[in-house]
């Protein structure tokens, strides 16, 4: 007999060690998620206007880096999230920055995990789940200010749950955690303009709890109603702590009533998205989680969830809110439906009955699993490439070597890259700060330019007139277009301009992605100050391949513009671009698409 059991307490060691290996490897697959080293478009203006407000000492009132938006008031709903990069980037560096939004999402998920563990959820249904929010994440995880909106909404669940963790029961409220939503969303209101959609689950929660308490009519609710019309109105009070006051709710209203069909992000799913199938498996779990649980069912918590994930059908963004809800709440419905999977009806999960042998064997493939899961985690916190056949590297830096400065036209994607390049020698017309910035008469120009009709989906202001791509080079008089050629209408628009019987533009660089043009009077004008040989003129038609680290700024060497004097003197002659001195990499390109692209018309 005590053989006997001696052999059983061994089994249970080897089957507890084979349980939390399974654990560590779902967690490091989190990791590994969430730690997606894409760059975002928006990440280098984002840095820049937090360097700029720490090197002026005071926050930009107006718009800045641009010539089209001169003396138009900005209303920055991400000053916090932007002081946050420039100090992050300064005091931790790249590498520094990536680590911490993987630790601050992994801090994300540890709130939910703690949460679920609070109602006995089994680990390994919790990190199964936790895979799945990650997965549902990780489009919406690059280095951008919507990561704040991901904390605060899940420090704001967190004081909910434990606010009403006795409510089935008692419909008490313990009102000291809910006291500290003000301060969430006077943080969140700073941070990023997500926090309305907080206001709208906070408030739908709050919401909720009063209608239960109208419904039970139990002793002293008029007092706890009271006390959560209070929470909810504190909660609205505590957004007008911004810098522009009513002026930030102002512009949300007018903006948020403004569809925005040419950003990916605002559209609906589509099955070519990569975040598609993932999105579809978490709407499969939350139905089938709800329906077959054994669990006391959350009525408000369910109509919240069908809410966001109906506004998930119809703009992406949303989809990372579904997922942090279902993160929150789900894990014992889940835990209770897998449960009933089993013959015996028991609610933990099933306890995997192997053979020694094979625990063993299953723990091998486990580990390695994870060192393979933890080297690739290791080069996503070490590698930030700047992908050459995606931004513009080579042309940015001709436009370095050659000193060009003035107005700039360029493509959405890259303007923010532009100014972090080569501000203060060149101001934009457009870039992705959209609205918070510019009119929407400028914003419709640029789309203009850049997507034409767009098969009727543009949502153009009524002072726009009719849809005109050449506008966009005569606004503010423009000296330089930078442009993606990828996008067809603004390839067409400049060829069309340069095909006229008196062109104005005339092609100084062109390579596989990019295409940079110059004004004629100034560039091919043998009189001009700034006359352009045809000697220094570049055209490349060979791939871009591999990156560069982020954030790809060009160098300031002189070296390019040295090679171009020496061959100055031959009439003629076009340059290819590793003539200048153009970087060859070969750091692996990314294959997984930013959602918050502009989509190409093409």
């Amino acid at each position: 007999m005590p053989e006997h059991n001696d052999n059983l307490d061994a089994a249970r060691r080897e089957y507890r060690f084979f349980k939390w290996v399974i654990v560590l490897a779902l967690a490091v697959g989190c990791a590994s998620t969430l730690s997606l080293n894409l760059v975002d478009p928006d990440l280098w203006g984002h840095v820049r206007y937090g360097q700029d407000w720490l090197s002026e000492g005071e926050l930009p009132r107006t718009a800045t880096h641009t010539f089209t938006a001169v003396d138009h008031p900005w209303i920055n709903h991400e000053n916090l999230a932007e002081l946050s990069f420039a100090l992050g980037y300064r005091k931790l560096g790249t590498q520094g920055l990536l680590v911490a939004k993987c630790l601050w999402g992994m801090g994300i998920l540890l709130l939910m995990v703690f949460t679920a563990r609070r109602r006995s959820v089994h680990p390994l249904a919790i990190w199964a789940l936790m895979l799945l929010v990650a997965s549902n994440l990780q489009a919406f995880f690059p280095l951008r200010p919507q990561l704040l909106s991901f904390g605060l909404c899940s420090l704001a669940l967190v004081l909910c749950d434990r606010a009403f963790k006795h409510w089935d029961e008692q419909r008490t409220v313990c009102w000291s955690w809910l006291a500290a939503l003000p301060v969430v969303f006077a943080v969140w209101v700073n941070s990023h303009g997500a926090f309305v959609a907080g206001l709208c689950i906070v408030g739908a929660l709050l919401g909720g709890r009063i209608v239960q308490l109208l419904i039970d009519r139990g002793e002293g609710v008029w007092r706890r109603i009271a006390g959560l019309v209070a929470v909810g109105l504190s909660c609205i009070g505590a957004t007008f702590a911004n810098p522009y006051g009513f002026e930030m709710h102002r512009w949300l209203i007018k903006s948020l009533g403004q569809a925005r069909p040419e950003i990916s992000e605002w559209a609906a799913p589509k099955i070519s998205d990569p975040i598609f199938w993932p999105w579809i498996a978490l709407l499969a779990v939350v139905g089938f989680s709800l329906f077959a649980t054994r669990h006391k069912r959350d009525w408000v918590q369910i109509a919240i969830l069908v809410l966001v994930a109906w506004q998930s059908t119809m703009h992406l963004r949303h989809i990372a809110f579904l997922a942090i809800l279902s993160g929150f709440w789900l894990p014992e419905h889940v835990q209770s439906a897998l449960g009933r999977l089993r013959p015996q009806g028991s609610e933990n999960l099933p306890v995997m009955r192997l053979g020694p042998w094979m625990r063993r064997t299953a723990v091998v493939v486990l580990l390695v699993s994870i060192s393979l899961q933890g080297f690739a985690l290791g080069r996503r916190l070490t590698e930030f490439p700047v992908e050459r056949d995606f931004y513009p590297v080579d042309a940015i830096q001709f436009m370095a070597d050659q000193q060009l400065h003035g107005k700039l036209v360029v493509s959405f994607n890259w303007a923010q890259y532009a100014i972090a390049a080569l501000a203060p020698d060149v101001q934009v017309a457009f870039d992705g700060r959209f609205r918070t910035c510019y009119p929407q008469e400028v914003v419709d120009m640029h789309f203009d330019f850049l997507l034409g009709e767009f098969d009727g989906k543009r949502n153009r202001s009524p002072l726009s007139g009719p849809i005109d791509g050449s506008r966009v080079l005569r606004h503010g008089s423009p000296e330089l277009v930078l442009l993606d050629r990828g996008y067809e209408t603004s390839v067409e628009v400049m060829q069309h301009e340069s095909q006229q019987k008196k062109p104005e533009w005339v092609l100084l660089y062109q390579d596989q992605i990019a295409e940079l043009w110059g004004r004629k009077g100034r560039y091919d004008n043998p009189q001009s100050s700034e006359f352009f040989p045809h000697a220094m003129r570049v055209a490349d038609p060979q791939t871009r391949e591999g990156s560069v680290p982020w954030p790809a700024l060009p160098t300031r060497s002189g070296r390019g513009q040295t090679i171009i004097q020496q061959r100055a003197d031959s009439p003629g002659a076009v340059l290819r671009s590793e003539e200048l001195g153009a970087r060859e990499f070969c750091i692996p390109q990314s294959e997984f698409p930013s959602s918050s692209l502009l989509a190409p018309s093409s």
